[in-house]
């Protein structure tokens, strides 16, 4: 807050760029948030522009919303489908504290590097975190063997026995290595394209979204 003119509200937190500068306004509320909390720092990023005579300042909102619920049990995403298309055509971002906290184990366990992380952050509508170097195959159109056999449609993409695959849920993500693929009942070591089952060291959902992680 601005101490001269304690009306005019100021971000939390300035984070300079090479391309330009991040405001970020971080709330710790008990529900979830108001339209106008979620576009408040929409005006602090077009007075800092404003300051910098520069279009090069992008602004994120951070929310810890329902702060006394368990983060498992919370309304995720907390953001109504009109709050997140406001924010894409104000140029915004929203996000929870909960996700940054899962981005910080990520990073930390080599599934997304830092630069790709940092670029998550200046997107717009609901910012979202995935796999670094890795190809999206989708989600089980079936699990069998206590999830450990997934089966998955693909087309255009090569995948090899022993690839790793990046598991990621709501709750965490994690590797698994493909322990043996099948098309047509016959085991292959490589396919690129139809409805097969792999077998993995893991156990995936069905919900699940499961990643190809590049080998290099």
């Amino acid at each position: 807050m601005d101490e001269t003119h304690p009306e005019i509200k100021e971000e939390d937190l300035q984070i300079p760029l090479e391309n330009g500068l991040l405001v970020v306004e971080i709330k710790g509320i008990g529900g979830t948030s108001k339209d106008s909390q979620c576009s408040q720092i929409s005006k602090i990023k077009y007075r800092r522009a404003k300051e910098r005579n520069s279009f090069d300042v992008f602004a994120l909102y951070i929310v810890n919303h329902q702060r006394y619920v368990s983060p498992l049990e919370r309304r995720n995403p907390p953001f109504s489908e009109q709050q997140i298309n406001d924010a894409q055509l104000d140029e915004r971002g929203l996000l929870t504290t909960y996700e940054l906290f899962k981005l910080y184990n990520h990073v930390e366990e080599r599934l997304v590097n830092k630069k790709d992380a940092r670029l998550a952050l200046l997107n717009f509508g609901l910012v979202q975190f995935k796999p670094s170097s890795s190809y999206l195959l989708g989600c089980p159109l079936e699990v069998h063997h206590k999830g450990q056999v997934a089966i998955l449609y693909v087309s255009n993409v090569t995948i090899n026995k022993g690839a790793s695959i990046i598991v990621c849920s709501e709750a965490t993500w994690f590797r698994a290595e493909i322990l043996e693929i099948q098309l047509n009942n016959q085991q292959l070591e490589t396919v690129s394209e139809g409805e097969i089952g792999i077998r993995l060291s893991r156990s995936v959902l069905k919900t699940s979204e499961l990643w190809l992680e590049s080998s290099y």
